[in-house]
């Protein structure tokens, strides 16, 4: 006995989209992508519009205020509700609060310019103090009249003022003494001013003398050294006298002193 066995048939494919239908939603994709970019686009320049409008606005309103306070200047009559006396006067204080405001910012920025350029004062002045009265160098104390402004200038070991800040210097000393002398004795009393570099030379600056006398009360005289002087830092400057033990160490006496100009 034959047998015969028939085979299923294939399914139909299902047929694609046409392509009309792909240009279709090609297109449309298309156009709303275009329509996002524009969009966005006229978002910005509407927002720059309006600051545009915004600036005109406000300059068309300094305009008519200016305006107005023209009209109000010349006495004519005014088309606002708003008072001209006091829009000027109000107008008047807003330009005064300007002009002083200016005028305190410049003198603080002048101020804070001569502050800045300006040297810290240097100066001393010391009296003398009794030491050994076998020592030609004048010793100098700190007490009575005492000043030493500025750490530029020290005074070391008692005995000399040393600066430390190159520049023009007047130095000045006053010394009291006792003129009477031991009538066989004729060399005068004599007041040097010297300076010792920053190496270890020494020079007189200055130099005075008076001379003695023979009586026995002891007669107070006074010799006042002083110059300008161009002074190199380190330098140290000293008074050095013939006859330390008749120098007056009394207040105010005897005196040592410089100042920078």
């Amino acid at each position: 006995m034959i047998e015969t066995y028939s085979q299923p048939s294939p399914r139909a494919v299902a047929p694609g989209l046409p392509t009309s239908m792909k240009i279709f939603m090609y297109l449309l994709s298309v156009f709303l992508i275009t329509q996002m970019i524009g969009s966005a686009l006229y978002a910005v320049y509407l927002h720059r519009r309006l600051d545009k409008i915004e600036d005109e606005r406000n300059l068309h309103e300094d305009f008519v205020f200016m305006k107005t306070l023209q009209r109000c200047s010349r006495g004519e009559g005014s088309l606002s509700l708003l008072n001209c006396e006091e829009i000027r006067s109000q107008f008047e204080g807003f330009v005064k609060d300007i002009m002083l405001n200016k005028k305190e910012t410049r003198k603080e920025n002048s101020f804070e310019m001569q502050k800045g350029d300006q040297e810290p004062q240097i100066a001393a002045h010391v009296i003398s103090e009794a030491g050994d009265k076998t020592a030609s160098v004048l010793q100098w104390a700190k007490k009575g009249y005492y000043t030493m402004s500025n750490k530029f200038v020290t005074l070391k070991n008692g005995k000399q003022l040393t600066i430390e800040r190159q520049g023009i210097y007047y130095i000045y000393t006053q010394v009291t003494f006792c003129s009477n002398r031991d009538p066989s004795s004729q060399a005068a009393f004599i007041v040097s001013l010297c300076l010792r570099s920053s190496i270890g030379s020494e020079r007189i600056l200055l130099r005075g003398a008076n001379t003695n006398t023979s009586s026995k009360s002891c007669g107070q005289q006074s010799l006042h050294l002083g110059g300008v002087f161009d002074l190199q830092a380190g330098a140290s400057l000293f008074v050095n006298v013939t006859d330390p033990s008749q120098v007056n160490h009394g207040t105010g006496f005897t005196s040592f002193g410089l100042l920078k100009l």
